[in-house]
């Protein structure tokens, strides 16, 4: 649906993207994924133009996209960092503002707060809503205008656990309702738990795009939760076969050294408890 090729850009000697190359999947969670000063915030900023004096091609549905174009405006919605409104005046208030600069009719506004989770709360004053209530409400102005795809700049950044399951709750959401989602952030959990598909940024290249689900095929990584934690330590540590990578709580993640399977793991600790054991992805490779 989306193609960016050879995407490049400097500040002066300093070259913040080299040759970003990639594809986003239409109806997909596609996740850019780096840490601080990857140039994943740069990229972010080129879509919406709020960066203009950048060099290579963007595609979107077979179609070569000149800058600042008005399909771009017209098909995407953006939130870019925190979001911004009137606090003194209602949530509704400030989309009505919206949808009135926007050409949007106003029977829109219930709709984009329910898929937000904030219709019973849209008459309060924003100040008194949280700051995840807000990044909410941000994604509600995004959606507006019904855009086709979602560009969202870590979304989860600031939010406390509750904020974040219910931000990932309305990620996935969004996708069931036909929309492409494109997110940028630091945390490798944010695309395990969320994304379809992603990228990963590391000095101003990106250096794999893939989908998740071949990422977890090819991973030799599980997650097991068991009964007798040391017990199944003690074999794995013992194991030619299996590396203890880490270990929390009840759980631990293992790593094989051969081509052993789940099923061989599974022998080695027949006779204890196994509560749960899931394929676990190996994304922090890409950091090293």
């Amino acid at each position: 649906m989306l193609e960016f090729k050879n995407i490049s850009k400097s500040y002066g000697s300093l070259q913040a993207l080299k040759d970003v190359t990639f594809s986003i999947p239409e109806n997909s969670i596609f996740g850019i994924l780096g840490a601080n000063g990857s140039g994943k915030s740069t990229f972010m900023k080129i879509l919406p133009g709020l960066i203009y004096d950048w060099t290579g091609e963007i595609v979107y549905k077979g179609k070569h996209i000149q800058k600042n174009s008005r399909e771009l405006k017209q098909d995407f919605g953006y939130l870019i960092e925190s979001p911004r409104f009137y606090e003194y005046l209602s949530a509704r208030k400030n989309l009505e503002m919206l949808a009135r600069i926007s050409q949007v009719k106003d029977e829109r506004i219930d709709f984009v707060l329910e898929i937000v989770d904030l219709l019973d709360r849209s008459n309060d004053k924003v100040s008194s809503y949280s700051y995840g209530m807000k990044q909410r409400l941000g994604i509600a102005q995004t959606l507006l205008h019904d855009p086709k795809v979602v560009i969202l700049d870590e979304p989860n950044n600031g939010l406390d656990p509750n904020g974040i399951n219910d931000m990932i709750k309305l990620i996935k959401e969004l996708k069931l309702q036909g929309k492409t989602i494109c997110l940028s952030t630091h945390n490798l959990k944010d695309v395990e738990e969320v994304c379809t598909d992603f990228t990963i940024f590391k000095k101003g290249v990106n250096s794999i795009a893939t989908s998740m689900e071949s990422q977890l095929k090819s991973s030799k990584r599980w997650l097991l939760n068991v009964s007798e934690k040391e017990e199944a330590i003690k074999r794995l540590e013992k194991s030619e076969d299996f590396q203890v990578i880490s270990k929390f709580n009840q759980n631990i993640i293992v790593e094989s050294n051969s081509s052993s399977t789940i099923k061989d793991l599974n022998h080695l600790l027949d006779d204890l408890e196994i509560y749960k054991i899931n394929k676990e992805s190996n994304l922090i490779k890409y950091f090293k």
